[in-house]
């Protein structure tokens, strides 16, 4: 009987968290990104994926500081994103995590 209201409180947020897996670099990303010689060659190939957009306002050159910096906000905002978005016992759960 819990199944049918399942949707109701985390029907969304699965949604989400599996949009989130989806984007995840695949085996092939890495490859091409091990081929990279310069961290420009490095911004450009992680263009074209899902992680291309945190990147795309930054001068070149880049260094790895930056690429780290953008990388753990991207990961902050998604994490945020999912707590307030959250409702119980999910929500205190991941504000215990905090």
């Amino acid at each position: 009987m819990e199944m049918i209201s399942f949707n109701i409180d985390s029907g969304y947020l699965e949604g989400v968290v599996r949009g989130y897996r989806s984007s995840l670099l695949q085996a092939h990303h890495y490859q091409s990104l091990t081929q990279c010689e310069t961290l420009d060659d490095f911004k450009m190939q992680l263009s074209a994926t899902d992680y291309g957009n945190f990147l795309a306002n930054e001068p070149s050159p880049i260094s790895t500081s930056t690429i780290a910096e953008k990388a753990t906000r991207k990961l902050v905002a998604e994490f945020e994103y999912l707590r307030t978005s959250a409702t119980q016992p999910l929500s205190k759960f991941l504000d215990y995590m905090t």
